[in-house]
């Protein structure tokens, strides 16, 4: 096998230094980063626990994935139950003492995810200080170690830090073994426990998350680029060999638990409506580039403190900064294709690893998080490409570029956090105090005192749906549920009801923006999702119809009162059914299955916060699914639902009773 970039460093540590005052500006810059490496390290640290304090939130998130967690650790703890919730295994598994003895204690649980980030941060010092020039590894690590972005991870129940730790594990043992000492051939033989461990520590990435899986691509296509053909065949037997003892151990104990991950969902058109069918190839493409722009020219930008954080959900995207970001790239991987094997390895770690996230991500679930956990891996094969640059001899007078481009990032990286602590501090104080609900809007803390009051006065059995079960417990100890607030009925079913109507009776399709006919002649409402098409009602445009099937008797009177309020309407089903074919997506709801869907699973009580679409912004729209379930049900049959309780006179949370 060949070991050519290990041979080269070697021969160039042979060469008689020049004297200081000789050395070029590129060499002295690293001299100094080089020489004070250990104590840069240390203040990497520093800063990565100060982040950690002064971003820290006692509060869970709203998203619930943190919550979920808890929970999945709580009834790993208690019931022995497989916390196959999102995918995060293994660290449900480890918060899973600290919750059984500690209980549901926020502080302390928070407090694991910046010990996780804080050993991150070393390990990816560990990693790469052998191997990559210490003017490249070391203001990477303090960038990362300044980030807001990443250390708001820091005090939170998600798996991201965990992931971070591990992903650090794997990296630091790989390149301890097979970068550093890349010279080095190994034998099975007498080898094959570092093959196993290097397979442990690729299935425990797995278990903190299912993307870990394209680490697997990353080792295959590193080790191929290099024809190191044994160490691929080696790692692949004891990859088998790893994962198959896992899936029986898991199958002996838990034989009736869901897989963690099924690679069929990540390409559905809309996971929450599988009967759309799967992506196509060109919607994939579509899916990828949107991807692309969301994480590369927005996400990315704002780590890097090149453009202005925007505090929330909302961001600007730019093709021509995602073209920018895929060309450096590229020029990236040709620089360190031939200089630095650790290098090389970290470009293919970033790049298959979003790459995988890009394909697998719906374009619409854009969130900082899902890229911020390979940020050290951009930034230091970034910097590191640029830095070989500069060693080209026709650009070697260039090189002051470099300094100002580390001075501008961390400019940037500061002032995105000074930001950040400056409008976190006052919360994290009012909470501190006592107010432990501070730095909610006041949609989430309606909320989370209806959920208090629910569990408070309602009958200890009854059961109550919440938009957020996990979140509810967590504040209050007690047992929430969810209800399947989609249960969308296939097309070809809809196409089926002229054939099950009765005689005496004629369907109608109807707008149902201005009004509805509310009764049992309700059949199917059918709603529009997303895209460019929207239903059309005679010339009509709309976002919702309902399907009627009156009485031939009875239709006359119908017909006046849409023609005298100027509904529009229409008795051509079919119409409907090839509209909705054309649509991107589309939910046809059956008011007889919602209603029966409630009494099977024994639900109660429902609660009706409203939840903002976007978090920061009081715009007047609210996360509605489960009150539409309720409206739709209500289209059909009225005085199943009575509010005994309201919550906030402004975004409030109703609690309502479903009557059996």
């Amino acid at each position: 096998m060949k070991r050519n970039t290990r041979k080269q460093t070697k021969a160039e540590e042979k060469k008689p230094l020049r004297p200081a005052h000789r050395q070029r500006l590129q060499d002295r810059v690293n001299t100094f980063f080089e020489q004070k490496q250990h104590s840069l390290a240390v203040l990497s640290i520093l800063l990565s626990a100060l982040m950690s304090i002064l971003l820290f939130d006692i509060k869970v998130s709203l998203s619930g994935d943190d919550s979920d967690y808890i929970i999945g650790a709580h009834n790993f703890w208690h019931h022995f139950t497989f916390p196959s919730g999102h995918g995060a295994v293994l660290y449900q598994m480890i918060l899973s003492p600290f919750v059984g003895l500690f209980g549901m204690n926020l502080f302390l649980l928070k407090s694991l995810s910046a010990i996780f980030a804080i050993g991150a941060v070393w390990l990816f010092y560990k990693s790469f200080r052998e191997c990559i020039p210490a003017a490249v590894l070391m203001p990477s690590l303090l960038l990362v170690s300044i980030c807001a972005y990443v250390f708001f991870y820091a005090s939170h129940t998600y798996s991201e830090m965990f992931f971070m730790l591990m992903q650090g594990l794997f990296v630091y043992y790989f390149a301890r073994y097979f970068l550093v000492k890349d010279d080095v051939v190994y034998h099975l033989k007498t080898d094959w426990r570092k093959y196993l461990l290097l397979a442990s520590l690729i299935l425990g990435v797995v278990l903190a998350r299912p993307i870990g899986y394209g680490i697997l691509g990353v080792v295959i296509l590193f080790f191929a680029i290099r024809q190191r053909w044994k160490d691929l065949l080696y790692l692949f037997a004891a990859s088998l060999c790893v994962f198959a003892l896992y899936k029986s151990f898991k199958l002996i104990l838990w034989p009736g638990s869901s897989e963690t991950l099924n690679f069929s969902t990540f390409f559905l058109k809309d996971p929450y409506n599988p009967a759309l069918g799967m992506e196509d190839f060109p919607s994939l493409v579509k899916r990828f580039t949107q991807n692309s722009q969301v994480y590369l020219s927005a996400f990315l930008f704002q780590f890097m403190g090149l453009i202005p954080d925007t505090h929330s959900s909302m961001f600007t995207t730019s093709t021509a900064r995602t073209l920018a970001i895929y060309i450096l790239y590229a020029g990236c991987l040709a620089l360190a294709f031939k200089r630095n094997n650790a290098l090389l390895f970290a470009g293919i770690y970033a790049g298959v690893m979003n790459f995988a996230s890009f394909i697998a991500l719906q374009s619409n679930w854009g969130q900082d998080r899902l890229i911020m956990i390979y940020y050290p891996f951009i930034l230091l094969f970034f910097l590191g490409g640029i830095w070989y640059l500069f060693r080209i001899k026709a650009l070697q007078k260039a090189f002051f570029i470099y300094p100002i481009l580390l001075l501008t990032l961390c400019v940037g990286t500061l002032t995105t956090t000074k930001g950040r602590v400056e409008q976190h501090l006052p919360v994290l104080q009012q909470n501190l105090l006592g107010d432990k609900l501070y730095g909610y809007t006041p949609d989430w803390v309606n909320f989370i005192k209806g959920s208090q009051w629910a569990a408070k006065n309602l009958d200890k059995d009854a059961v109550i749906v919440s938009r957020k079960p996990t979140m509810s417990k967590v504040y209050t100890g007690r047992d929430f549920t969810v209800t399947q607030t989609v249960l969308p009925v296939p097309i070809d079913t809809l196409a089926s009801l002229p054939a099950r109507i009765a005689d005496d009776e004629i369907l109608l399709v109807m707008d149902m923006s201005k009004g509805l006919f509310v009764g049992e002649s309700v059949r199917y409402i059918v709603t529009y999702v997303r895209g460019t098409l929207k239903f059309s009602i005679n010339g009509t445009e709309t976002v919702g119809v309902c399907v009627y099937a009156f009485r031939k008797d009875d239709v006359g009177e119908r017909l006046q009162y849409l023609e005298e309020h100027q509904m529009a309407y229409t008795f051509d089903l079919n119409d409907l059914i090839a509209q909705c074919r054309r649509m991107e997506s589309f939910r046809i709801y059956d008011p007889d299955i919602m209603v029966r869907y409630l009494e099977d699973t024994g639900i109660d009580y429902l609660l009706l916060p409203q939840l903002r679409v976007y978090p920061t912004v009081r715009t007047g729209d609210y996360i509605n699914d489960v009150h539409r379930y309720r409206e739709f049900i209500s289209f059909k049959y009225q005085g199943l639902f009575r509010t005994i309780h309201t919550i906030g006179k402004e975004e409030p949370c109703e609690i309502v009773e479903f009557i059996h």
